[in-house]
């Protein structure tokens, strides 16, 4: 039972922190963007660029990766979103589409689709229940939970994080005060960046190498992940992800053995599907389990006569 609840955990660590950037563009702007999990690759090839092929230190690859996941971000933004920014959401998110299909395509071409390695930060780790759990695995938990509750905090207590959510809920009403929509918006979507590429590069250690289209498989989950946690929530985006996590994990113990192929992506539809219908079907169940009590029969005055 340990080894199912750590490595549920560790799968809900890389999970939270692809979600909690979701969640973020999405309370921001109700746009759900699919391009996560290709920036989080883009960001590792740079790292690799960085640290293996021109033999500077580890850390400093992490800082061009995430850094170069930022300017992506910006960009985006800047060039596609910003002419398109009184379009439906739904038509931003296809954009989104467009740029993860995108860098897949650049990273293809630039460096083929042989495994690159990236040297790990850190050798060794510290056995628990039987498992090697590496400093890496324990910080995509400990920075999911960080960014998450921090980045809640920031949009609740900060005149710069209210404004955020003001634009949300009604972007016109936000201009006539004079708040700069352009500068908010520019901030979210590079911001939203920074969380996966610091997932990618905290799962890359435990794989070893990176191929394209690499992250984008671990981000099906983050899509989850906020889902269950409400789209709306950082917070609940975490403790999505840890729902997620902890499901997979025990999946796996159960039904790993009876050749399920893609057992998790079984689980992660089933998980998706139960939110979105719980989600419809929570009203009218609360609604038969506590009635609204009945409402107080109108009379009809009777008209006065008046004599003749």
């Amino acid at each position: 039972m340990g080894q199912v609840l750590l490595l549920g955990l560790i799968q809900a660590g890389i999970y939270a922190l692809f979600a909690v950037g979701i969640v973020f563009v999405y309370r921001a702007t109700r746009v759900l963007t699919f391009a996560g999990g290709e920036i989080g690759t883009a960001s590792l090839y740079v790292a690799a660029l960085v640290s293996t092929r021109a033999g500077l230190p580890w850390g400093v690859g992490a800082l061009a990766a995430v850094t170069s996941a930022v300017l992506l971000g910006a960009a985006f933004e800047f060039l596609l979103v910003r002419r398109a920014v009184d379009a439906d959401p739904v038509v931003l998110s296809i954009l989104t589409v467009g740029l993860a299909l995108t860098l897949l395509s650049v990273e293809t071409l630039a460096f083929g689709s042989s495994p690159q390695g990236l040297a790990p930060p850190f050798r060794g780790g510290v056995e628990l229940a039987g498992i090697v759990l590496s400093p890496t695995m324990i910080a995509s938990l400990v920075v999911a939970a960080a960014l998450g509750l921090g980045l809640q905090s920031a949009l609740r207590r900060t005149d710069f994080g209210l404004g955020i959510l003001a634009a949300a809920e009604d972007p016109a009403a936000v201009r006539l005060v004079g708040v700069p929509l352009a500068r908010i918006r520019l901030v979210v979507w590079s911001a939203s960046a920074g969380p996966a590429a610091v997932a990618a590069l905290l799962v890359e250690p435990t794989v070893g190498f990176v191929t394209p289209g690499y992250a984008s498989t671990l981000y099906l989950g983050g899509l989850v992940a906020a889902v269950l946690g409400g789209l709306t929530s950082l917070s609940g985006a975490v403790i999505g992800a840890v729902v997620l996590g902890l499901t997979e994990s025990v999946a796996q113990r159960l039904f790993g053995d009876a050749g399920i192929p893609n057992l998790n992506y079984v689980v992660d539809l089933m998980l998706l599907l139960l939110a979105l219908v719980g989600r419809n079907a929570l009203p009218g169940l609360v609604a038969w389990i506590y009635p609204p009590p009945p409402a107080a029969p109108t009379s009809t005055p009777v008209a006065e006569e008046i004599p003749a």
